[in-house]
């Protein structure tokens, strides 16, 4: 008998970027994948994967519309009694919410993957609260928690998250360390920073470019690049006419969204990744980190664990442009020696501590642990 693992995300981007080796795993020791997700450019690539099926899940990213939501929720429903897995991997907000929610009454064993709860859930108003106990409802009968940062689980707790359940901590999603390489720290003029994500102001977008503005009147010589777009942003969107506002600034270089980011990891000195917070562990610091790229991240949860300060990179306090400027003016002025030895200090950490065989490994153990008898 086949053993089937669903694997639920809102959207095949995720799964694609962020599972994708998890899912070879899984098939390379013999299980059939039902991937649910909601369809973007990336669904055919999934579908394209040997022992993947791919199913769309119509669901709304940052929708609160009950109706739409209560739509979202039979769906999912819908699609794992079809699939009748032998185990539910769900990923992401809406995935661990709507996915664990049918996963319990359809009574299928489910792993949550926590990889960041995001802003809104932690809102100290009727609306947040509600967001965490139903979060909560929906992870209470899980066979185990991926959890990416410890203040997830304390948040998670205080609002009513049974002690017993089992809670793996894993440095995020892990990096594949075969395909992001040690790098060779470019020739230090211009010093080149980098900024990759969805452009939406929690993820600090306006403080970069703040932050560039501030060390540009120095006139230092530096180059900021901005790698992203709007796509799957949440209402935070950076809005088209302040985006071609900066654009025509000329001091930050938008580049949209790349398939590949090796190419600008291996130009650049160091990522910048000033996010607001919501954060599980971000994947970019960890393929910065497997480049040989020291980075610049806020002082949060989920990015201050990634690196080591002053040896892996630097934090800042989140939303402080002038404190970002401040620590990108101090990696201009680090010597060329000093920036080789960070380099060579942030790749030993990547493979000490972020390689997704160990990811690969632990979601095959739970799924194998948690296994119930599939259709015959």
């Amino acid at each position: 008998m086949t053993k089937r693992i669903a694997m639920v995300s809102g959207t095949a981007w995720y799964l694609w970027n962020f599972r994708r080796n998890v899912i070879k795993y899984f098939v390379e020791n013999g299980w059939q994948v039902d991937a649910i997700a909601g369809s973007d450019e990336w669904s055919e690539r999934l579908s394209d994967l040997p022992g993947v099926r791919f199913h769309h899940w119509d669901v709304s990213l940052d929708g609160a519309n009950p109706a739409l939501e209560m739509l979202a929720l039979s769906r999912i429903t819908r699609h794992l009694r079809r699939a009748r897995p032998n185990i539910v991997f769900n990923n992401g907000i809406k995935a661990n919410v709507y996915g664990g929610l049918a996963a319990r009454w359809l009574c299928f064993p489910y792993v949550n993957n926590i990889s960041g709860l995001g802003m809104r859930i932690r809102e100290a108003d009727r609306l947040g609260r509600i967001l965490a106990k139903l979060y909560v409802f929906a992870s209470a009968r899980a066979k185990a928690l991926l959890i990416q940062n410890n203040a997830d689980l304390e948040f998670l707790s205080s609002n009513g998250l049974p002690a017993n359940i089992p809670t793996v901590r894993t440095m995020g999603s892990g990096v594949d360390l075969t395909h992001f390489r040690a790098e060779q720290m470019p020739t230090i003029s211009p010093f080149r920073f980098l900024f990759v994500g969805r452009l939406q102001f929690d993820k600090g977008v306006a403080d970069f470019v703040e932050a560039a503005r501030r060390i540009h009147r120095n006139n230092v010589s530096i180059e900021c690049t901005v790698l992203g777009d709007t796509y799957h942003t949440n209402s935070g969107r950076i809005p088209d006419a302040l985006l071609g506002a900066w654009e025509n600034e000329g001091i930050v270089k938008f580049v949209g969204r790349r398939d590949d980011i090796r190419p600008f990891l291996a130009r650049c000195h160091a990522l910048v990744m000033p996010s607001h917070g919501g954060e599980g562990m971000p994947k970019v610091i960890l393929e910065a980190a497997a480049s040989g790229r020291p980075t610049i991240v806020s002082n949060i949860d989920g990015c201050r664990e990634s690196v080591v300060q002053g040896k892996t990179g630097f934090l800042v306090p989140p939303g402080d442009a002038l404190a970002l400027a401040s620590a990108m003016q101090e990696f201009c002025d680090l010597p060329e020696t000093r920036l080789k030895d960070m380099s060579r200090a942030a790749r030993a950490h990547a493979i000490a501590h972020f390689s997704d065989e160990r990811i690969c490994r632990i979601s095959l153990s739970l799924a194998e642990a948690g296994l119930m008898p599939g259709p015959s």
